[in-house]
């Protein structure tokens, strides 16, 4: 029987949770640990497993969802992943914005400035429902903004507040040479301001109409859909000449999902349930320099150890 192996990292807080946790799941369906390293990152625990799954006496799925049910109990990030995406050294980086990037939903804030809150709250449950699509509720809920003044919007701006951990990380990734894109379903006014803020090199957004200083309710060009922040990320891609295999996307929502799994590494943040399924990299916690582990530009020793034993046993 052909081996087959994938690697476990695990990064958080609750160090004697996190190895109990994992390895007794491990242990439980056969899987066999051939090699584990630890070290502290701040005030993260880390660890990182090569397990042989050959044997396992379950499906690998039901392996990889209960491993990754583990790591959001504790509270952790977790990544499965095969040798081969492991290895490979990635260049380019995709965030979402809303909920990603920055703490909030900006169209709620929005929706606030407008009086139109609760409105623009139930197409948003609708949407998440699977009653109306995507494009269809992002549509409705910006015709509510209409008559929205720009200066109000200029104003909230200066309110947003990035994620935990964003600007150590961005600055991590300029330090390895990531090409940075920002690719969102939200509004280009915000996502600007955020690049030119962090020193983004791509920004890909939807764009509100702006008359006289109003809004219309109505978008500049077409609605940004999950397969066109998929085109997005290619065109990123093809601009700087690698593969799609060498690109990362995080993002936390149901538009997310096509982008996350299409790309070499599909890291959720705080993802909604509906994402978890479909991705095998995940962070619980609220820190968003966790994801310098999976990346590979935090406890990078680690990472070469492992990829050395890797090679080893082929």
């Amino acid at each position: 029987m052909k081996k087959r192996t994938i690697i476990v990292t695990t990064v958080g807080r609750d160090r004697p949770g996190i190895v109990a946790g994992i390895s007794k799941i491990l242990y439980k369906y056969n899987a066999n640990i051939l090699k584990s390293r630890a070290s502290i990152l701040g005030e993260m625990f880390v660890m990182v497993m090569v397990v042989d799954v050959s044997n396992i006496s379950v499906s690998l799925t039901k392996l990889l969802s209960e491993l990754k049910d583990e790591g959001v109990k504790l509270g952790s990030g977790i990544s499965v992943e095969d040798e081969k995406t492991y290895e490979e050294k990635k260049k380019i980086i995709a965030f979402d914005m809303d909920g990603t990037l920055v703490n909030m939903e900006i169209i709620d804030e929005m929706a606030k400035l407008a009086g139109v809150e609760d409105k623009v709250k139930d197409i948003t449950r609708k949407a998440m429902e699977g009653k109306i699509s995507f494009k269809e509720a992002l549509a409705e809920r910006v015709s509510l903004l209409k008559g929205l003044p720009l200066s109000k919007l200029e104003k909230l701006k200066n309110k947003l507040e990035l994620s935990v951990g964003v600007q150590d990380l961005i600055g991590e990734l300029k330090k390895a040479g990531f090409v940075i894109a920002i690719i969102t379903g939200g509004f280009d006014i915000f996502a600007n301001y955020i690049a030119e803020k962090l020193g983004v090199k791509y920004v890909y957004a939807n764009k509100l109409e702006v008359k006289n200083g109003i809004l219309t309710g109505r978008f500049k060009g077409n609605i940004l859909s999950p397969e066109d922040k998929l085109k997005a990320l290619m065109d990123v891609a093809k601009k700087e000449k690698v593969s799609l295999s060498k690109c990362i996307a995080i993002g936390d929502g149901a538009n997310d999902i096509l982008l996350l799994k299409k790309s070499g590494l599909g890291i959720g943040y705080k993802p909604k349930k509906v994402v978890k399924q479909h991705i095998n990299t995940l962070i619980g916690d609220e820190d968003l320099r966790t994801a310098t582990v999976f990346i590979g530009v935090g406890c990078s020793q680690i990472r070469r150890e492992i990829s050395r034993f890797v090679k080893a046993r082929r």
